[in-house]
């Protein structure tokens, strides 16, 4: 079962520049973690 919502081509999210990941922390390790799950 998926842990993150997916989202498709099309969705305005992709279109976000993202901030840039100083530190590999609990909370990204976190969400890497979701991400394979998913």
């Amino acid at each position: 079962m998926a842990l993150r919502k997916i989202i498709i081509d099309g969705d305005p999210a992709l279109r976000k520049v993202s901030r840039p990941v100083e530190a590999v922390n609990d909370r990204i390790k976190t969400l890497i973690d979701d991400m394979i799950e998913t």
